[in-house]
């Protein structure tokens, strides 16, 4: 395994393990929820402020594993129908608007974070600012990731191409 391909493998570990973690405890805030509120007749308030943050971070976090394994929605009807060359340039310029966007996100999400730090959650004693944080998190880890997808989109591309300069 080369060293571009364990840290990607490193990186979409990570973050899908932490994914999970986030589902786990949206889970355990639901049953909480529901406990309360049919069992014991309690309505609490920040379960559902909690749950609704939790599923944010979940989502947020989840894209980085997404993105390191390629598993994100695609198109691929014109990609499997061009020759290995042309495949190769769509997909790199795949990467590059990814790259593009993902800045754009970070740099919005420092300026939310910053915006929203003193910005107090209603049910909960936390900053809004950590909603906007995750999405930050995420576009950084994206844009770890893209320079090794690059490299390993070159390798493949490159090894393919040498073997058939023919189409799909």
């Amino acid at each position: 395994m080369k060293k571009q391909d364990k840290i990607i493998s490193y990186i979409s570990n990570l973050f899908e393990l932490l994914s999970a973690g986030f589902l786990v405890c949206i889970l355990f805030t639901v049953v909480l929820q529901v406990f309360f509120r049919y069992v014991i007749r309690i309505t609490v308030p920040w379960t559902e402020e909690t749950a609704r943050y939790l599923c944010i971070g979940m989502v947020f976090i989840g894209v980085v594993a997404l993105v390191a394994q390629a598993n994100h929605i695609k198109i691929t009807f014109i990609l499997n129908r061009v020759p290995k060359k042309i495949n190769y340039l769509l997909s790199l310029l795949e990467y590059i608007c990814t790259l593009i966007f993902n800045v754009i996100v970070l740099l919005g999400s420092i300026h939310l974070v910053r915006l929203n730090w003193g910005q107090q959650a209603v049910t909960l004693p936390i900053s809004v600012g950590v909603l906007y944080l995750t999405v930050g998190i995420s576009s950084f880890f994206i844009l770890i990731l893209l320079p090794f997808l690059i490299i390993k989109l070159k390798g493949f591309f490159t090894n393919k191409i040498g073997d058939d300069n023919s189409t799909n």
